[in-house]
């Protein structure tokens, strides 16, 4: 099921006829997000991991560039559900999720594990209380990619590596190989063409120039085709 986002108004356009789909204004909730001395790259790891997520089919909250005082940010749209609140998932809902979730657990950990996510806790919506209502989206990607260590040269060298780099995570022990390895093949076929659209944008984005950009298509590149070793040599940490 796609993933509704909660309007925070709406007003009628000012326009001369109102079309045979009667449009009107409106303005979504969001949650805007800057680049900081905490996380220096926020901005540019939101959008790469929004459209490697996008370009996998993995279920995140969908965001836009926005403009702030300095310049980009980034602006993650809030997840909702139609008459209810939708707080974040709970360390005890966690197992739930997986059970009610399993497909997409497993891809958000696949995902998690490509980009070096050691900060998922419960940056995670799901509908568990409303069996007949569907829904369940990750957001947050600021201490991923770039952000991994304390430089971003450090931590492409990190997703060069065969290391895990996940101490915790709401959904190990509570996914099967069978799922995750669906989703690690996945991982493993996207083109590189999308790829590095999703890493390389032809000029410096904020503080990210444009040889780091094709740095990071290069590590993400090799991280893809190394999951399924990453992963084995993970697994007494991974599966139940």
């Amino acid at each position: 099921m796609p993933t509704p986002y909660r309007i925070h108004s709406t007003r009628r356009l000012k326009r001369g006829s109102p079309g045979t789909t009667a449009p009107v204004a409106c303005t979504i909730h969001g949650i805007l997000k800057f680049d900081s001395a905490e996380s220096p790259h926020l901005v540019y790891n939101e959008l790469v991991s929004l459209r490697l997520a996008q370009s996998l089919k993995v279920p995140v909250a969908d965001g836009v560039l926005t403009v702030s005082g300095d310049g980009l940010a980034y602006t993650s749209l809030e997840v909702a559900l139609p008459g209810m609140a939708l707080p974040d998932a709970l360390p005890s809902q966690f197992g739930t999720i997986a059970r009610d979730y399993p497909h997409e657990s497993a891809g958000l950990l696949a995902f998690d594990i490509l980009i070096g996510n050691f900060d998922r806790g419960r940056n995670l919506k799901a509908s568990v209380v409303t069996p007949h209502i569907s829904l369940f989206c990750a957001f947050d990607h600021s201490h991923v990619l770039l952000n991994i260590q304390e430089n971003p040269h450090d931590s492409i060298q990190s997703l060069k590596s065969d290391n895990l780099l996940i101490l915790s995570h709401p959904f190990f022990k509570r996914i099967s190989r069978k799922n995750l390895d669906i989703w690690i093949k996945r991982i493993a076929r996207l083109d590189l063409d999308v790829l590095r659209d999703c890493c390389v944008y032809g000029k410096p984005f904020r503080a990210v120039g444009n040889e780091l950009q094709h740095d990071l298509f290069e590590a993400l590149s090799h991280r893809a085709k190394n999951l399924v070793n990453i992963v084995s040599a993970s697994q007494g940490v991974i599966f139940p």
